[in-house]
């Protein structure tokens, strides 16, 4: 059997893997539909057994699917660029590089480090708001607002970060469709 480059692939030009970027900028765009509308959908779940079934089913893994998916591909497309651009530095959010001895150190998190955290966070938290939490032990109601808290360790130091999906979703989107 004879290897082939893709007949779409100019000669002398390397590329490991090709991405076609509609299919991830939907997803950021379900992302951020799914956040938003959270709220709604979890008002018609205290009177639908049904609504609120596939929510607790369907809506957190499917934000956390998104995520990976989308930093993934980014990712790929960062490593096989040579010139690093500004889109890279855009911000989605906020780093605490050493979340367990210094908390009130804080950094910028930029679109490529976003991607690096949620490929490696070892947590994954979700910013919810439980209406009247004090007599609602059920949670009923609950609804995401559109952060998502990240965790995990970078050479023996725990991190945090707080990612703003619609930065992410904005910034993720304006990359993939410049590299399409």
């Amino acid at each position: 059997m004879a290897e082939q480059r893709s007949s779409y692939m100019p000669k002398g030009h390397k590329q490991a893997h090709l991405i076609d970027p509609g299919p991830f900028a939907l997803d950021l765009y379900r992302l951020i539909c799914m956040v938003f509308a959270d709220r709604q959908i979890a008002k018609h779940g205290e009177t639908s057994r049904a609504i609120h079934e596939m929510r607790i089913s369907y809506l957190f893994p499917e934000v956390t699917r998104i995520l990976i998916s989308c930093a993934t591909a980014m990712r790929i497309e960062f490593d096989q660029r040579q010139s690093r651009s500004a889109i890279e530095q855009r911000e989605c959010g906020k780093l605490y590089p050493s979340w367990a001895t210094n908390r009130k150190k804080v950094e910028v998190l930029g679109l490529r480090e976003a991607c690096n955290k949620i490929i490696h966070a070892t947590d994954v938290r979700f910013d919810a708001v439980i209406p009247n939490a004090p007599l609602n032990p059920d949670e009923e109601g609950a609804y995401l607002r559109p952060y998502v808290y990240l965790y995990g360790t970078k050479d023996r130091e725990d991190w945090r970060v707080v990612l703003s999906v619609l930065d992410f979703a904005e910034c993720g989107s304006t990359a993939l469709m410049q590299w399409g």
